[in-house]
């Protein structure tokens, strides 16, 4: 386990469609893959994933694994490859869907501010000649 991330699935995305999806991860045990071109660092498996869409938090459900993979969706037919984070089981609806901007890959969560961040690599002091 680790921190928790957050996610955006496309406005061009139908909920009541993705919602098909995410209960048959739920009843069905079916696997929800989201591509990545890194896995998060600081997440594990057991950490929550917040999926965003259309401007809000909807809610989360559980990593479940990561994978290096080529499939073929079985709701879409689409072909995919490369790297996925991967979620089954409930999709916990939050009861006050939070306000957020989209963006492409994952983002942290904070549980304080309730938003996405990206961690800022620690500034080391640079050491140099004075110049006069």
């Amino acid at each position: 386990m680790g921190q928790d991330i957050v996610i955006t699935i496309p406005s061009s995305t139908d909920w009541d469609e993705y919602k098909k999806e995410l209960d048959a991860a739920e009843n069905d045990g079916q696997i929800l893959n989201y591509k990545v071109t890194v896995f998060p660092k600081h997440a594990g498996v057991g950490s929550k994933c917040y999926v965003v869409h259309k401007g809000y938090i909807r809610g989360y459900q559980i990593i479940s694994g990561f994978s290096v993979q080529d499939f073929k969706c079985t709701t879409t037919g689409k072909y995919w490859a490369g790297k996925f984070i991967q979620r089954s089981g409930k999709f916990y609806k939050l009861d006050k869907q939070i306000a957020c901007t989209g963006f492409r890959g994952f983002r942290y969560f904070d549980d304080v501010t309730h938003r996405p961040y990206i961690p800022l690599p620690i500034l080391k002091p640079i050491y140099g000649k004075r110049i006069d």
